[in-house]
């Protein structure tokens, strides 16, 4: 686990991701302002619908992940080949079996998903589902064997595509434009991840002791990771459910605003999983074989999330304003989920800690408890009559107390005594509450507030952004010198890189 290649793999997949998820921005933009928020908010319906879908496999996914990288250590052919067999026949049966149960389940259905999309919607995007988990088989794989730039290429040409063709379809087809360009984005991609994936992903049946083994080892991270999922759509579910598909196209907004600033994050847990599992065996499975590597990742994640989070508060509600007034209702409810993203990659990278160190177990009873909470406070909220900006609230309190849990277990496994447990919760206990304290009093000092001014509106941002930066950065420099920066930056391999690099011969040497 070289940490230059682990640098350079989340680099490439990150860049990847931030194009595709740039695309979306543009794509939700655009769909939001052409569709309105009645037809905009069906839309993510039909999505929120297609994400469950992911969940069908019932954790063969995350058990791949965990088998394939030992027997490749282990150097043993026909086991990973079973493997690999195994994981293919699970995710192809219970995806079908997942899709043929929604079609007759919301066949029967009067709904608010019905009434807009109809059987001929429901068939389209069980068909997006079955492709999407198939090429999560392939894309699976491909990472475990290290091949990170053929996942990226997965993730690039379905967004791209997808985006592409479903704005250019929106003027025929509304809002069916959307998912008609999902589905061709999501062919197109498919057959090329397969394409890449040929030498490597059999599609050969087996029917064995793998297929259970597979789902036994990957259930507890699928719970976990199907309890986030519901956890983090729950408050849409919620808000469709009692105030209907306008209020969620407002809302909406906000979800895409999380899903942008993940995309850091998302890409470093995604190229350090597969390497922790390998570096974890390779080490005589003894958690200080990865603590090192844990560590500088939650210290550079945990401080820079943050900061993410509190530089797009400042400008959501211009942005907005300025590009999307009709969804202005939305905008308090976006600048609170800017901050979920910090909390949301405690939980993830935490996560994988736990199924590498073989404690995947602890995530059952924690999903449970911290879904459930995240469902009374939704409804509590709305019952108080808070809106979709006290959903927002709630949600953000959940996403930070299940994170927390989550780390202080990850960090206790991971031998760190209770001692440097705690202070690496405080810590990044610290990063977020400075960057929500520094943001919003900026926000409500500074002056110009209620400008109409677009020239001194976009003057103010840059003076939020300019005094966020410099004050954040002060508030969390205490945490970063631990880790090594100078060290740290010098990995990126750039034409400066030498400058950052001490010489401890001495010049000349």
């Amino acid at each position: 686990m070289h940490p230059r290649k682990l640098v350079r793999d989340s680099i490439g997949y990150a860049t990847s991701q931030f194009i595709v998820r740039a695309a979306m921005i543009v794509r939700t933009v655009l769909a939001a302002r052409w569709l309105g928020p009645q037809a905009y908010g069906a839309w993510n319906a039909l999505q929120l619908m297609m994400d469950y879908g992911t969940l069908a496999p019932l954790g063969t996914q995350q058990g791949l992940d965990q088998r394939v990288p030992r027997a490749i250590v282990d150097g043993d052919p026909v086991r990973l080949a079973r493997i690999k067999r195994a994981g293919f026949t699970n995710i192809l049966l219970l995806t079908g079996l997942f899709c043929a149960t929604g079609i007759v389940y919301l066949s029967r259905s009067n709904g608010r998903i019905m009434s807009f999309w109809a059987g001929a919607g429901m068939l389209v995007a069980m068909a997006v589902v079955l492709l999407i988990n198939w090429a999560n088989y392939h894309t699976t794989l491909l990472r475990s064997h290290g091949n990170i730039g053929a996942v990226s290429r997965w993730f690039f040409v379905q967004g791209m595509v997808g985006a592409v063709l479903g704005l250019a379809l929106i003027p025929w087809q509304g809002a069916w434009g959307l998912l008609w360009g999902w589905l061709l984005g999501t062919l197109v991609s498919f057959a090329w991840t397969r394409w890449d994936a040929r030498k490597l992903a059999p599609l050969r049946p087996l029917i064995g002791s793998e297929n259970g083994d597979l789902l036994r080892v990957g259930f507890p991270l699928f719970f976990f990771l199907g309890s986030a999922l519901v956890m983090r759509s729950l408050d849409r579910l919620i808000i469709l459910r009692f105030l209907g598909t306008r209020e969620l196209g407002y809302y909406s907004l906000a979800v895409t605003a999380l899903t942008l600033l993940m995309y850091v994050p998302d890409s470093a847990t995604y190229v350090l999983y597969p390497r922790l599992l390998q570096g974890y065996r390779a080490g005589g499975d003894q958690p200080e074989a990865i603590r090192d590597h844990v560590i500088v990742a939650l210290t550079v994640l945990s401080t820079l999330t943050p900061a993410l989070g509190g530089l797009a508060f400042l400008a959501a509600r211009d942005l907005i304003g300025a590009v999307l007034p009709n969804y202005i209702a939305g905008a308090t409810a976006v600048r609170v989920l800017c901050f979920g993203a910090a909390a949301l990659t405690l939980s993830n990278l935490a996560s994988i800690v736990l199924m590498t160190l073989g404690r995947q177990v602890w995530l059952i009873p924690i999903a449970v408890l911290f879904t459930a909470a995240c469902g009374f406070a939704d409804l509590e909220v709305l019952r108080r009559g808070y809106g979709i900006s006290g959903v927002a609230w709630a949600t953000l309190a959940t996403y930070v107390a299940s994170g927390m849990v989550v780390l202080a277990l990850a960090l206790a496994a991971l031998g760190a005594g209770w001692l440097g447990t705690l202070r690496r919760l405080f810590g990044c206990a610290w990063a977020l509450l400075a960057a929500i304290g520094i943001a919003v009093g900026l926000d409500r000092l500074l002056p110009w507030r209620n400008t109409t001014d677009e020239a001194v509106r976009l003057i103010r941002v840059g003076l939020e952004w300019s005094a966020f930066a410099i004050s954040y950065a002060l508030a969390v420099r205490p945490l970063l010198r631990e880790i090594g920066l100078r060290q740290v930056l010098s990995e990126f391999n750039l034409p400066f890189a030498s400058l950052l690099r001490r010489d401890p011969g001495g010049a000349g040497k």
